[in-house]
């Protein structure tokens, strides 16, 4: 299995770096990219599609200018390219990184979120509340303090997404079907938990594995399901020692990209003058 992750936040490109990015990538998926109101989105959705670019490169015998990708009616990104054998991948992005898992072997989905600080914890578990099952919300309270509370839902969150993301159902999926129970109660920074189980409408699904990491205040889930699959030698996971997100830098994305079209001014011309992330607003005293 493939893991990387790219962090996208600290990442400030160079004019020729952000022109040469948007060479290597479709046509429709640049357009899009432009649309990005601020910096950090485009930066997340060009690393995404870099990553994609560079694990199919990598794992499938097709040459980078002949990559075809696809989105489903849900947005799940897809090859388009008819070939020998397969490739599940996925991708996400929040806070600072960007990440992709891949397998030749099952489905696979992944969704990463940054323990991010809330000034009002009991109005957000409010308006999330109906998305967790009972046991679920237990675990969520079971700490008197907000800070581990949060960490528990930003987990929680995660599960469930990359369950979803690997169904490339999209939003319309109730996750409140989902209900995840711990055997790890807290996560370790460097330290691979899969020993959490999932119930979808109280029946437990033992074919899926939920890969969580946790990585510079971040949190990863990678679903995988290799149910009625034969894996190939490379890809074995019976017996494997799950391993870390491998953090790569913008010369390990572009290593063996090829352009695609000619390079285009605008789409730098466009990028320079966004601003990077909405500004917060602070009111001061006269």
């Amino acid at each position: 299995m493939i893991k990387w992750a790219f962090n996208f936040r600290a990442w400030q490109p160079t004019r020729s770096e952000w022109m040469f990015c948007g060479q290597c990538i479709q046509n429709e998926e640049r357009e899009r990219i432009k649309r990005f109101v601020f910096k950090k989105d485009a930066k997340a959705a060009m690393a995404g599609r870099l990553l994609i670019h560079k694990a199919i490169a990598d794992c499938l015998d097709i040459p980078y200018k002949e990559i075809k990708l696809g989105r489903t009616e849900k947005g799940k990104p897809y090859l388009v390219n008819k070939v020998q054998g397969s490739l599940s991948f996925n991708v996400s992005h929040n806070g600072d990184y960007a990440v992709l898992a891949a397998s030749k072997s099952g489905i696979i989905g992944v969704d990463v979120m940054k323990y991010e600080v809330r000034t009002s914890v009991p109005q957000f578990f409010h308006t999330m509340r109906r998305q967790f099952t009972e046991s679920e919300w237990s675990q969520i309270q079971k700490s008197t303090e907000e800070r581990e509370q949060l960490k528990t839902f930003y987990r929680l969150w995660c599960l469930k997404e990359s369950y979803v993301k690997a169904l490339g159902v999209g939003i319309g999926f109730e996750v409140s079907r989902l209900d995840f129970t711990f055997n790890t109660e807290y996560l370790e920074e460097n330290v691979v938990t899969t020993d959490t189980f999932l119930k979808v409408d109280g029946v437990h699904l033992s074919e899926w594995t939920f890969e969580e990491h946790t990585m510079d205040n971040h949190c990863i889930v990678v679903a995988h399901n290799q149910q009625n699959t034969t894996m190939s030698d490379c890809d074995k996971e019976s017996g494997r020692k799950f391993e870390h997100f491998k953090v790569l830098q913008l010369n390990d994305l572009v290593q063996c990209a090829s352009s695609l079209c000619d390079p285009d001014e605008e789409f730098w011309e466009q990028f320079d003058p966004k601003d990077e992330a909405p500004q917060i607003h602070r009111k001061t005293s006269s």
